[in-house]
């Protein structure tokens, strides 16, 4: 505004001067004032449009900010306690500390290895006070089956944390080290049994990849969570299981259970401890994120101000503390990086299940 306004009496007072050199002649003295009253109105103009692009872009500010006005609901489509649940449990410890003092109310749709889930979420109201937690093991599910969704359908909001999956065996298994899991696999065809968070989960699909990798055969058990696929080898249900944290870590801190390798390029900071699955001769990375969407629908404005707020909460130190405490790697991605991560991880996926003739939709 202070621009504005020296630049509206910038011209009053080159009027005024133009004014004063026209008394000496009639002709010079019209077109001098006609200059400045051209000046003049032009200098309105500017005024005015100044003015209501700083209205409008208040307006927009104040309608930001002013969101959410009400508790914001997050859709897990796993039940409670597996990886997907604790990370947005976590985030929403610090939700309402950046959101107005709203909190974030956590629903928990189990089935269909998060399915159904996904498919309550699209029919719930598309007011941007609904969101859908989103992994990367939901991307998968819509290349291993047929779903009435893909990630395209959704608005991407953000990514917050990142993992990479590793293999637990009970403290008093056989198996000492990945490779002598994978020498019994090989001499055993099919005898091995993985646990998982589901068929076409992401912890699935790891497994598979891992075996295909390894050049063994195994029997893969799915569970409606990650947790319930580690409790499931503490019990003995299964010889293994692919997990990614903070599945079975609490067993694996009380020495109940064993990390034997992680499927990553470089030892975790985390277990600096435990190998990489590289190290030991087979090579297979996998990476899952976990993040939000939102119904397309939703104004953009709105998608902004979570972008925002979930910003607000990875750059939190006790968020980041708090994620360290349960083995999550905070990995922010915005609505545009993150939009284009899903993108690349759609196309990656479908490729994989496709070549490898998996699941039952290619």
């Amino acid at each position: 505004m202070r621009k504005t306004w020296r630049t509206v009496i910038g011209c009053m007072l080159a009027a005024a001067m133009l004014a004063g050199c026209s008394s000496g002649g009639t002709g010079t003295g019209e077109t001098s004032g006609a200059a400045s009253q051209e000046a003049t109105e032009a200098a309105a103009e500017e005024t005015t449009a100044e003015e209501e692009s700083a209205s409008s872009s208040e307006e927009g500010s104040s309608a930001n900010s002013e969101y959410p006005e009400r508790p914001v609901t997050a859709v897990v489509a796993w039940g409670v306690g597996g990886g997907q649940d604790l990370m947005v449990r976590t985030v929403a410890n610090y939700f309402k500390d950046y959101a107005n003092g709203q909190s974030m109310v956590i629903s928990n749709i189990e089935g269909g290895s998060s399915v159904q889930g996904v498919t309550e979420y699209i029919g719930y109201e598309e007011d941007g006070y609904n969101l859908l937690s989103w992994a990367t093991a939901q991307t998968i599910k819509t290349h291993m089956q047929e779903t009435n969704y893909s990630v395209s359908d959704f608005q991407p909001v953000c990514n917050i944390v990142s993992g990479n999956p590793y293999i637990l065996v009970r403290a008093d298994s056989q198996f000492e080290t990945v490779n002598d899991l994978v020498e019994y696999a090989k001499a055993n065809p099919g005898a091995l049994t993985i646990g998982n968070s589901g068929a076409g989960g992401g912890n699935h699909l790891a497994a598979l990849q891992f075996c295909l990798e390894a050049g063994i055969e195994a029997t893969h058990i799915g569970y409606e969570s990650g947790s319930a696929s580690a409790q499931a080898t503490l019990s003995g249900e299964v010889d293994c299981s692919m997990n990614v944290p903070s599945e079975g870590l609490a067993n694996v801190e009380s020495g109940e259970l064993r990390m034997l390798c992680i499927l990553a390029e470089e030892r975790s900071d985390f277990f600096p401890d435990v190998p990489t699955a590289i190290e030991e001769g087979i090579n297979v990375v996998n990476q899952q994120n976990r993040g939000f969407v939102i119904h397309k629908s939703v104004p953009a404005e709105i998608v902004q101000r979570l972008e925002e707020i979930f910003k607000q909460i990875a750059e939190d130190e006790n968020f980041q503390a708090q994620a360290k405490e349960l083995e999550m790697e905070v990995k922010w991605m915005g609505t545009e990086e993150y939009a284009e991560y899903l993108t690349e991880e759609d196309e990656l996926y479908k490729g994989i299940i496709q070549s490898n003739g998996l699941g039952d939709k290619y």
